[in-house]
């Protein structure tokens, strides 16, 4: 078989398993095609109703677009169902939708409305252009909560399930991406057994809310919101606090008897990489850490890790004469430096001018 005929049998072979995955993804979701068919029809109707419907009745002038609109209806309801399937809306997961379905929605969305101009002026049916645009807003509201509604009633019901439960009252210290991921991992327990009551922003600002939760400002407020909102457990969420501000916070967990967590190490692996702190959390004994500008001794993980005042990944791990672990470890923040200042030179080097965000 030549090169050209093997070329042609795989590009048959991808095209039919394309159909395939096509097929599937519509018979899997037929409930979700037929609720799409209502939809699409239903939000083309009701941009009629709202601008011709007056007094419970169309007006004369305007019934022929009834008519109409029952001629374009199957031709556009079949484009669309093929249409949302090759953007992907079918034999998708839509407990976990987020922002790259709302995306493929969008745009799936704007397809079809220029589907529906182009089919109502070949079949010679010109609608008013209010028509077009309340309908591709209806239609793109409707395939948008029929999608998102399983979502939005799964998360509902977790929660109210668990306000049931008994759950530990829980103080996040960090407002910032990290703080968000935390309350996003804790209200996606099953078991619902954390629940976050307040956070305290490190940096200062206050007075504002997180995900309903209230933001308070300054660690000097732990303290007195430990017992004004009866926390039992303080997490912590901010890679940026200092060695001395995170030896302040042990102290006063001990001084309350308050349970307290780092979670900087354990939602900050995107890259693949071990986060030293997440590391330092399991091991036991003395620890030499080394990095850019050294190396340092500690006398057990815990003081190494009330040490830390960047973001660091593990390198490698290796023990060293007397039972001490050696880690090397690299700082992200240094390393994204570095790639950024590696990005500048190579635009400087092909463009040759010099970035400017202004």
């Amino acid at each position: 078989m030549g090169e050209t005929a093997r070329m042609q049998k795989n590009n048959k072979e991808g095209l039919n398993e394309g159909f395939r995955g096509i097929w599937k993804g519509l018979y899997r979701d037929l409930w979700i095609v037929l609720l799409d068919i209502l939809a699409v029809n239903a939000a083309y109707f009701l941009a009629l109703l709202v601008r011709f419907y007056v007094n419970f009745e169309f007006r004369p002038t305007v019934q022929h677009y009834i008519p109409a609109f029952l001629r374009i209806a199957p031709v556009y309801t079949l484009l669309c169902v093929i249409v949302f399937a090759l953007f992907r809306l079918y034999n998708g997961m839509w407990r976990y939708a987020g922002l790259n379905d709302m995306n493929r929605i969008l745009l799936a969305s704007g397809v079809t409305c220029l589907l529906q101009v182009a089919v109502s002026l070949l079949m010679g049916s010109r609608m008013p252009i209010t028509y077009y645009l309340i309908g591709a807003l209806l239609q793109f509201l409707f395939v948008t909560l029929i999608r998102f509604a399983y979502r939005i009633v799964i998360v509902e019901r977790r929660k109210i399930n668990g306000r049931r439960l008994p759950a530990v009252r829980v103080m996040i210290v960090g407002a910032g991406e990290m703080g968000r991921r935390v309350i996003r991992h804790l209200e996606e327990d099953p078991a619902q057994a954390w629940r976050p009551v307040c956070v305290v922003d490190s940096h200062g600002a206050g007075g504002f809310s997180m995900d309903g939760i209230p933001v308070l400002d300054g660690l000097a407020r732990v303290s007195k919101a430990a017992e004004e909102y009866k926390v039992e457990s303080v997490l912590i969420a901010d890679p940026g606090l200092s060695a001395q501000e995170r030896a302040d916070l042990r102290g006063l967990c001990q001084e309350k008897s308050l349970e307290l967590r780092d979670f900087t190490g354990y939602l900050s692996n995107l890259g693949g990489r071990v986060p030293l702190t997440a590391l330092l959390e399991v091991l036991q004994g003395p620890v030499t850490l080394e990095t850019g500008e050294g190396r340092r001794s500690f006398d057990s993980s815990e003081q190494a890790a009330l040490s830390l005042t960047g973001q660091y990944s593990v390198v490698s791990v290796s023990a060293e004469e007397g039972g001490a672990l050696l880690i090397r470890v690299t700082d992200n923040g240094e390393e994204t430096s570095a790639k950024n200042e590696t990005w500048v030179r190579r635009h400087r080097e092909e463009t040759g001018e010099e970035i400017s965000f202004f």
